[in-house]
């Protein structure tokens, strides 16, 4: 019974969790979450999380077509790779690897001009190069 208990308690936690994370990742305004606490989550967390941030920018008119696991998955090599990201806001880091995938459409918009308008000129610079490796435009 105990172990049962261990294992009920762990999730009553993650789902609180989770829905303070939600709260305070959908109202970024007051208090940005940053990729330290992005980390301190589990992964169905942060899948959730993501998954929360693709509806609410549908609701704003963004058509964004990869799904919350590959992002999720974007954002941890993001962190890994660059670690000085890590006191960012997640949705700042999240919206720039959407629109650096060209996957941030708004209608009437082209997706160049979005990443063009988004990004430094130099990571936009860097991001062409990339796609340009990737056989991508």
């Amino acid at each position: 019974m105990l172990l049962y208990e261990r294992w009920h308690m762990k999730k009553i936690i993650t789902a609180l969790l989770l829905i303070t994370f939600c709260a305070a990742f959908t109202h970024a305004q007051d208090r940005p979450v940053t990729g330290n606490e992005w980390l301190k989550v589990d992964k169905n967390a942060r899948v959730q999380l993501v998954a929360s941030f693709i509806q609410d920018m549908k609701k704003q008119g963004v058509v964004i077509s990869k799904d919350a696991v590959f992002y999720c998955k974007k954002l941890d090599l993001v962190y890994a790779k660059k670690p000085n990201l890590l006191t960012e806001p997640v949705w700042k880091v999240l919206k720039t690897d959407i629109i650096m995938e060209y996957d941030w459409r708004v209608e009437g918009k082209d997706s160049d001009a979005i990443a063009k308008e988004w990004l430094s000129e130099k990571l936009y610079d860097k991001n062409k190069e990339r796609r340009a490796q990737q056989g991508k435009r």
